[in-house]
Order: C-alpha cells, then structure tokens, then sequence
C-alpha cells in the first residue's frame, strides 16, 4: 500500500512540476511584452476668433474649452486616444446682425492611432448655438472649433490646442 501512495505522489509531484513550468512560461512570455499605457491630461484654453458657416453670418466669438484627453496604448503599438471637449462660458456677437449668441456642449470623440502616430489629431467637436431672442428657434449643432492633440509615439500626450474654426466667413 505504501508503494502505491508513493508512487501516485511522485505522479503528482510531476504533473505539478509540468503544469509549474507551464505556468511560468506564460508568465514570463506574457511579462516580455510591453504594458499598457495610459496617458491623461485635462486643459482649458481661451477662444476667440470668428466662426462663419454657410447660411450664417459671422459670429465673433469668446470663451474657454476644457479639453481631456485620455490615451490607451495597445502592446502591439499605436492605440486609441478619447477627446472630450467641453465649452465654458462662450458666446458670440453677429458681426452684421450684432445679435447675442452662447455657444454650449461637451462633446466626446474616440480615435485610434497607429503604431507611428500621425499626428497631430485633429477633432472638430459638436456643440450647440443657442439664439436667445427667438424661444421657438431651437438650438443648432455647430462645429466652431478645432482641436489639435500632439501624441508622442508612446501615447503620451505632447500637445492639446484649440482654435476657433473660421470655416466660411462672408465679408458682411
């Protein structure tokens, strides 16, 4: 009887001893690769300039965005960069009709960039212009501004900036 105990724990001992080395080959292997990172950083920037669209008048405007950018880098390289622009007390004056506009919103955009970013990566966030004198006029989605986000090709993040987008100004 003993003879059989010691034999199936010698057994035992083996099958554990392979499934150790097993065990620690995949450790190790998956240790090799690079860790993920993740980069973070939340700015507020100044804006003013004019914002023109068609079918619009040109709108002179002031304010502040708040940008946070939260990048993702994949093993393999590359990986997703999350945008989220909020406007903070902006406004705007019709340059013909000199009539008071607010521009609000936050809006969030997710990219994913290559193992060699291509940067820098541009977003055109969505936001709404308010027309106060007119209740029944509802808010139009606008895309005033462009933001700019320089990534380092392990994600981290080199840049934010954002300008009003002048897009299709008529001389009034």
């Amino acid at each position: 009887m003993r003879g059989h105990l010691t034999r199936a724990a010698t057994k035992v001992s083996l099958v554990l001893a392979v499934l150790g080395l097993v065990t620690t080959t995949a450790t190790t292997t998956a240790a090799a690769r690079p860790a993920q990172l993740i980069h973070r950083q939340t700015v507020v920037l100044p804006l003013s300039g004019t914002f023109g669209a068609f079918f619009s008048e040109p709108i002179d405007i002031t304010g502040s965005i708040r940008v946070r950018v939260v990048t993702e880098t994949e093993p393999d390289g590359g990986g997703t960069a999350r945008v989220t622009s909020t406007l903070l007390r902006t406004t705007g004056t019709g340059e013909v009709s000199g009539d008071a506009y607010r521009f609000v919103g936050s809006d969030t955009d997710e990219v994913a960039w290559p193992p060699a970013p291509i940067t820098p990566l541009t977003f055109n966030p969505t936001f709404f212009k308010i027309y106060p004198p007119d209740p029944i006029l509802p808010p139009h989605p606008v895309q005033p501004v462009i933001v700019d986000v320089t990534l380092a090709p392990d994600g981290a993040i080199e840049n934010i900036s954002a300008l009003v987008d002048p897009g299709y100004v008529d001389s009034p």
